[in-house]
């Protein structure tokens, strides 16, 4: 039980809308019968609660002192049953990828019985983006999804493009083999052929000297313009498997990285998130979000897979999954 005890506690706002789809969709994975409806999580989120005790975050309900009790009771219920409205058009959305099926009189989701290699990748990545729920195995889930993410990496860049892991941990190959950060700095410099910034040299003190974390960059990617000199096409890439990954785009910036190394021009950004972060009809759920990087979400990702990568990705997830599934937990017994 240990493995999901925080599930029941729900996200903080009716707002996010790809939040609280998540959030059924990991009840609906983790209840005794993989099935959960609209009016479990009625009896869940409000049930016999005062006001005062109710946690999640009303304020686009339109609720005040004046509104009756059976007006909030309309107003709560058509919020929840817009959210698994909300699901069905998911479900149009990631098409053969989906593992759930949804009702949509009475609202309810449901898990398939059987699930396949592309629906196991879906439901790893619903579980990589919300680590609040899974807290004890989030380094394992972490490092999963940036090994995957070479997979997608992979195909943003031509074929004959050199291709590292550059971040923490026992997966760098022996061109980014320092522990230091600072060291892996240099190594990146060098395999771009470009110099080190003179503020980077002049104020390596300032780096502590036993940081052997990522500096925000997991991933790198550069192609040869017809020679190995300086002017590659470059990609630096981030993955952020938290709520707040939007905010790691700044670990990409110039302002940045040219702290490090003198980019002789700009180089390409991309941040892969497990997060599936769309509206209705597709599109980003809040554009004003996105600022100067290529977002890989869960949409993105799963799409980009060939076949055999597809396996090898859900086979890496398998195990954390049908834990996850295999626990048993029903929050509304």
């Amino acid at each position: 039980m240990a493995l999901a005890k925080e599930l029941n506690r729900p996200p903080n706002s009716l707002k996010d809308t790809n939040k609280w789809a998540d959030y059924i969709e990991l009840l609906c994975l983790a209840s005794i019968d993989n099935i959960i409806s609209s009016d479990e999580i009625y009896d869940k989120l409000y049930g016999d609660k005062s006001d005062d005790e109710v946690i999640n975050d009303e304020s686009d309900l339109d609720i005040d002192d004046d509104t009756s009790n059976s007006e909030k009771t309309d107003l709560r219920k058509s919020k929840i049953n817009d959210i698994f409205e909300f699901l069905l058009s998911r479900k149009g959305l990631y098409q053969e990828f989906y593992p759930y099926e949804i009702s949509n009189s009475p609202h309810y989701l449901r898990l398939k019985e059987k699930t396949s290699y592309k629906q196991y990748s879906y439901l790893g990545l619903l579980v990589s983006s919300n680590l609040d729920y899974l807290k004890n195995h989030t380094p394992h889930l972490t490092r999963s999804f940036e090994e995957n993410s070479m997979f997608v990496f992979k195909h943003m860049l031509p074929n004959n493009s050199k291709i590292e892991y550059f971040g923490k941990g026992n997966e760098r190959g022996s061109v980014f083999s320092a522990n230091k950060l600072t060291d892996r700095i240099i190594q990146l410099s060098k395999s771009l052929n470009l110099p080190t910034s003179s503020i980077f040299n002049e104020n390596l003190e300032e780096i502590d000297s036993n940081n052997t974390g990522d500096g925000g960059l997991d991933l790198v990617g550069w192609f040869d313009v017809f020679d190995r000199k300086s002017g590659k096409i470059v990609n630096l890439a981030q993955c952020a498997c938290g709520k707040d990954w939007f905010n790691k785009q700044f670990d990409l910036s110039e302002a940045k990285w040219d702290n490090y190394i003198q980019f002789t021009h700009p180089y390409i950004k991309t941040l892969f998130t497990p997060s599936s972060y769309r509206n209705y009809d597709g599109d980003w759920f809040k554009k004003t979000k996105i600022y100067d990087c290529i977002i890989v979400d869960r949409l993105r990702f799963l799409k980009s897979l060939r076949k055999r990568e597809n396996s090898k990705v859900a086979h890496s997830n398998m195990a954390i999954v049908d834990e996850f599934r295999n626990k048993n937990i029903d929050y509304f017994s």
